[in-house]
């Protein structure tokens, strides 16, 4: 069987200014950034060919030159593992299972799969940059669309007693719990939900979705969350601040972090 490749020529860092959904609903096999003669390409081998390439020229990122290849089907797995290189953000360094270790450096291990959360997009970061200057010792914690678990494993490693992570894509659920079995880590639980689905309160909710979710179920996060408690909400560009900010009235963002386009916020009763 054969699928179609497609390179397209960006500069140094701009796939980090990637709206979600090129990776979850346009690449759900993954991206892979590769530097050759000088150049950097963005390697996809995407479901629709042509939906991905109008995609990519939509997102605000400046993409050159675009060739699409069809070649023999590949192993993606093989690819992440030939890909991935350890990335550090905040004071945790993300690696994969086949990534050494340094003594004195603490590590989140992913294995980098379909599930979106590998520490490279800024909404990501924006998250965990947030999550660093917060209180997780002994909090109940929420974790909305968890993708790999990435976040959950850090609010664990910040002293989270408890996290519930829920996603709606059954992949992402299996891959995150592999994480967990591959970082020896417990007190996560994953589920895989419908957002509207979710029950209880919680002292931290962390959301990294996208403005038309939050759209949709903010009435819903609220009632998630507990009075005392904390929001911490990314995937929102810099156009969409004045309508995610209206979401959650009246709660004001008492910090709000940007980088590049992207947006992050954290909210307090």
């Amino acid at each position: 069987m054969t699928e179609k490749r497609v390179d397209v020529v960006i500069d140094p860092g701009a796939h980090e200014m990637l709206p979600e959904d090129i990776y979850t609903v346009h690449c759900p096999s993954g991206l892979w950034i590769l530097e050759e003669n000088s150049l950097t390409i963005m390697r996809a081998y995407p479901e629709h060919v042509e939906t991905y390439i109008a995609a990519v020229r939509a997102s605000g990122i400046k993409a050159g030159k675009v060739t699409v290849t069809e070649e023999p089907r590949r192993d993606y797995a093989e690819m992440a593992r030939k890909y991935f290189r350890p990335v550090s953000v905040e004071d945790v360094v993300i690696r994969t299972p086949w990534n050494g270790k340094r003594k004195g450096v603490a590590y989140i291990t992913i294995d980098p799969g379909m599930a979106f959360g590998t520490g490279r997009h800024e909404s990501t970061r924006l998250m965990m940059k947030i999550m660093r200057d917060t209180d997780f010792r002994g909090k109940r914690v929420l974790d909305l669309g968890c993708g790999s678990g990435l976040l959950s494993l850090y609010a664990r490693l910040k002293g989270a007693k408890y996290v519930y992570a829920v996603d709606n894509d059954l992949d992402a659920v299996l891959s995150a719990q592999k994480n967990v079995l591959l970082n020896e880590a417990s007190g996560i639980e994953f589920v895989c939900a419908d957002l509207k689905d979710v029950r209880g309160r919680y002292d931290i909710i962390l959301a990294n979705l996208d403005i038309r979710t939050f759209a949709l179920h903010s009435t819903h996060i609220m009632e998630l969350w507990k009075r005392s408690g904390t929001l911490i909400i990314s995937g929102i560009i810099g156009r969409e601040r004045k309508e995610a900010l209206s979401l959650f009235l009246p709660c004001q963002p008492v910090v709000e972090v940007k980088k590049n386009s992207w947006r992050g916020y954290l909210f307090k009763r």
